[in-house]
């Protein structure tokens, strides 16, 4: 194995210099930095990331704790956004997807104690109310795509009123007047959040709340499991209540309607718009016409927590971002 002091050797400089630029140190003669990166290059050198540990009084280390987060496919984007900014910062990133269950959380925040983590990201399949064990408030935390049950800890989350007031309002500016919204089941905050702001679209525009027609087609059932009643409710809206146009609450719904559209002969973006959440995966590109959709802010998520934890920031925040609008070709 190639050692700090080889490398020292055949650079021509002190092996506390090779130690400044394997560390990013900002200070060190360019020079002197390229000599010591082409003696690393030409020998074939690799730092050993556990001594290094046991020598510094930080570790430069940060982790994402993935509560099921890898189950969703957008939901890679919060990792995704974190890890450039921990690359942009010379930071290093440990990632562990855990399960809701107390033993499998424990077994994470142990690992991170171990590896003495300087900042974690906690973040959640879906945006949720979480209850955050009291050993990870060792570790400056921040919350991602959830929020505290108590307001103890600061977090980033998508502006759920802000998508559902957007899409409505691109609908209305195209000329969309009878609106339907086909909800996700209204427990979550998801479904809440963007029922207020299809409702706040209508009021800010002039529109009379009766040419819209709001229902949760997503229902909890006795086991904890959901029942979804979105094609049967398509048909019977389309037929009783005749909108022009369909607001899903998430894609995989929006699928759903584009069958029960096509079946009744309809023309998707000529006879009625659909329009939808969440830009999930590949669905929207993949149904024809293309869904126009709200993107969740998952990148942008990940991105502003890395950035508020290596920012040592410490003012407890309630932080909303945006949905992104993709225009496409279904209204």
């Amino acid at each position: 194995m190639v050692t700090i002091k080889q490398v020292a050797a055949h650079a021509g400089v002190s092996f506390k210099t090779v130690s400044r630029v394997v560390n990013h140190d900002s200070t060190v003669k360019d020079i002197n930095r390229e000599k010591v990166l082409t003696a690393i290059k030409e020998l074939g050198y690799r730092p050993n990331r556990a001594a290094s540990l046991t020598r510094r009084k930080k570790s430069n280390i940060y982790a994402i704790i993935a509560d099921e987060l890898l189950s969703v496919p957008y939901t890679f984007d919060i990792i995704r956004g974190a890890q450039e900014i921990a690359w942009q910062k010379n930071k290093e990133l440990l990632i562990l997807n855990v399960n809701e269950t107390q033993i499998s959380i424990d077994r994470a925040i142990q690992s991170l104690l171990e590896y003495r983590v300087e900042g974690v990201i906690y973040s959640a399949m879906y945006h949720r109310q979480v209850q955050v064990s009291d050993e990870l408030k060792k570790i400056p935390t921040i919350l991602a795509n959830c929020f505290p049950a108590q307001n103890n800890l600061p977090c980033v989350v998508p502006d759920e009123v802000q998508a559902g007031e957007e899409i409505t309002t691109a609908l209305i500016r195209k000329g969309y007047r009878k609106i339907a919204f086909l909800n996700l089941n209204e427990d979550i905050i998801a479904a809440k959040g963007r029922k207020q702001g299809v409702i706040n679209a209508f009021k800010r525009q002039g529109l009379s709340l009766d040419d819209l027609y709001i229902e949760s087609v997503i229902i909890s059932q006795p086991d904890g499991s959901e029942l979804s009643t979105s094609r049967a409710s398509a048909a019977r809206i389309i037929e009783q209540f005749k909108p022009d146009a369909i607001i899903c609450g998430q894609d995989p719904m929006a699928m759903e309607i584009y069958f029960v559209v096509h079946d009744k002969g309809m023309t998707i973006g000529k006879d009625i718009g659909i329009a939808s959440f969440d830009d999930w995966g590949s669905i929207p590109e993949l149904l024809q016409p293309n869904l126009t959709t709200m993107a969740l802010p998952h990148h942008e998520m990940g991105r502003w927590a890395m950035e508020y934890l290596i920012e040592q920031r410490t003012d407890i925040v309630h932080h909303h971002l945006p949905f992104k609008l993709i225009q496409r070709d279904s209204f």
